[in-house]
């Protein structure tokens, strides 16, 4: 959803972030559990993604549609680690005017 990183710095602002975070991801979880009673499927096989996006377009009154199930899988074992993409730049870490000054005396002495 989204939430690997927060960009906010104050902690009001963080704490609402990680409220609304909760509130939506809870949500998800609701209707996938309808999803499930509907569907006669166990809970984990709802796709979550799929109930994001439905909860993202759906427009108020809109009757739930039947929505993905993930296949039966038992003997599946997969870990948990996530590699994060390399980004090609450096990062940020002297005030941003103070970047776009030596960069532009970098450019002036090239």
């Amino acid at each position: 959803m989204g939430l690997d990183g927060l960009r906010c710095q104050r902690l009001v602002v963080v704490l609402k972030d990680l409220t609304v975070f909760a509130l939506v991801y809870n949500l998800v979880h609701v209707v996938m559990l309808e999803a499930a009673k509907r569907q006669g499927v166990a809970l984990e096989r709802n796709s979550f993604v799929d109930v994001l996006r439905w909860l993202s377009t759906a427009r108020p009154g809109e009757p739930l549609p039947p929505l993905g199930v993930n296949p039966h899988r038992p003997d599946r074992v997969e870990s948990r680690a996530v590699k994060r993409r390399p980004k090609p730049y450096p990062l940020l870490m002297q005030p941003r005017q103070a970047a776009r000054n030596t960069l532009q005396q970098q450019h002036v002495g090239a």
